[in-house]
């Protein structure tokens, strides 16, 4: 079967993927990253010391991969 060149197939596995990043980056979500952040800070109280720690943790990570992001979207405004 002869596969079109216009026509790409996409796993039930990319696409959970997919909507799991795009829930997660869209700031209209309630469930966004930012959101949940927020409402985190609101009510500080819902965390414990542990968890503040940890997500501080995980912020971090996020703030090393700030310059492959960057560079990504350089890239790919150079090839639009």
């Amino acid at each position: 079967m002869a596969k079109d060149a216009e026509t790409e197939i996409i796993s039930q596995a990319d696409l959970d993927s997919l909507l799991r990043i795009n829930e997660f980056i869209d700031q209209h979500d309630a469930n966004s990253l930012v959101s949940e952040l927020k409402q985190a800070i609101l009510d500080s109280g819902k965390l414990e010391l542990g968890q503040w720690e940890v997500l501080r943790a995980h912020i971090h990570e996020i703030e090393e991969l700030i310059p492959h992001i960057d560079l990504i979207i350089k890239l790919k405004k150079e090839n639009k």
